[in-house]
């Protein structure tokens, strides 16, 4: 599972930092032809204003932020622009200072409900900013499942049967033709989200079937299909919670955005105040959770657009032995060395 609107929001931000090509091709993966970085900015306002809500029965929270490195200087419009339209707060940080960590996988734990407890596992020598969004997600169903109505029962698995709670409800609810697929709908109490479920037919890979679908016509006939006449339904649903997490770039290369990702092309002179062009997107980290129960849904993701540099002019040289490596003590009057070894996996020492 991902989260296409964490994905999203965390380019859209870091797309006001591109320039020339490299902004180009972003806007091709990100919009439709035609559109400009203005255009993406107020349409991504409009949608975080209209996502963020805290009703009962549904929590709906976007989040966004920007850590850079204190040695490195961002050119101030970049930063003020994500201020206006995503409400990203900006904040230096010590990117040596091994608390850093912390501190950035802290704003998104507090900002996921701490479903997602960390998104960066670490900040190399290169990395001079994150830009990150969090998504948190908790909306009860219109119409919850009887815990009594919930029992054992055999999922089909790739690797084999294995035995999961499976919750019941037979009633009206959005149930629709695709494809070679049969899908359903089940609203929340807060009608702008609703939860679907597509099963493909049971000759068919579900990998294999999803593989063949045109994405814009598959999403199209699940939200029309949501919005169709209900039909009384005997619906068995498994009880899951589920987490997964990714490196983003292979696929965004293939969308189209290569060149954001390669430090001898790639142009983010918007993002420092030097103009230079020595930003690249080293990495593109992705992790999501779901837990589905007979309450509701809870859901969240984070999303974080690390940048790169490919030099370093305002730092010293810095070398980090994090390595196997020789080492040894050298004898300077004769030139022989009286001791000397290789260190490949370091004891601690009390």
């Amino acid at each position: 599972m991902i989260s296409p609107t964490s994905v999203y929001l965390a380019l859209a931000m870091t797309l006001n930092g591109a320039d020339t090509a490299t902004r180009d091709a972003m806007l091709a993966t990100l919009a439709t032809q035609g559109l400009a970085v203005e255009d993406v900015n107020r349409a991504a306002r409009s949608w975080i204003t209209g996502l963020n809500r805290a009703s009962e029965g549904t929590t709906v929270s976007i989040s966004n932020s920007i850590w850079f490195d204190q040695d490195f200087v961002p050119f101030q419009p970049f930063l003020q622009a994500n201020a206006n339209y995503f409400n990203a707060a900006a904040q230096k940080l010590d990117f040596k200072d091994p608390k850093t960590l912390d501190v950035i996988n802290g704003w998104v734990s507090e900002a996921t409900n701490g479903r997602i407890d960390q998104i960066i596992d670490q900040i190399r020598p290169d990395s001079v900013m994150f830009l990150i969004n969090a998504i948190y997600f908790l909306a009860d169903w219109e119409a919850p499942f009887e815990k009594s109505d919930t029992r054992p029962q055999v999922f089909q698995a790739p690797g084999g049967e294995v035995e999961v709670d499976f919750m019941h409800r037979t009633g009206s609810m959005d149930y629709y033709q695709l494809d070679r697929a049969t899908g359903i709908g089940l609203p929340y109490k807060d009608s702008r989200f609703a939860f679907f479920a597509v099963l493909p037919d049971e000759d068919l890979d579900v990998r294999a079937w999803l593989a063949g679908q045109d994405p814009a016509r598959l999403f199209g006939e699940v939200t029309a299909g949501l919005g169709r006449e209900s039909l009384e339904v005997d619906l068995a649903l498994p009880k899951f919670e589920s987490r997964y997490e990714d490196s983003l770039l292979n696929e965004l290369s293939q969308l189209g955005m290569d060149i954001a990702f390669q430090p001898d092309q790639a142009d983010f002179s918007q993002m420092i105040d030097s103009h230079e062009k020595i930003l690249y997107i080293g990495e593109v980290k992705h992790k999501s959770f779901v837990r589905v129960d007979e309450k509701g849904t809870e859901a969240a993701a984070a999303t974080s657009v690390e940048m790169r540099v490919t030099s370093l002019p305002y730092s010293e040289h810095q070398i980090v032995f994090d390595r196997p490596f020789v080492y040894g003590i050298m004898d300077l009057e004769t030139g022989m060395p009286l001791f000397a070894g290789i260190l490949e996996k370091p004891e601690s020492v009390s």
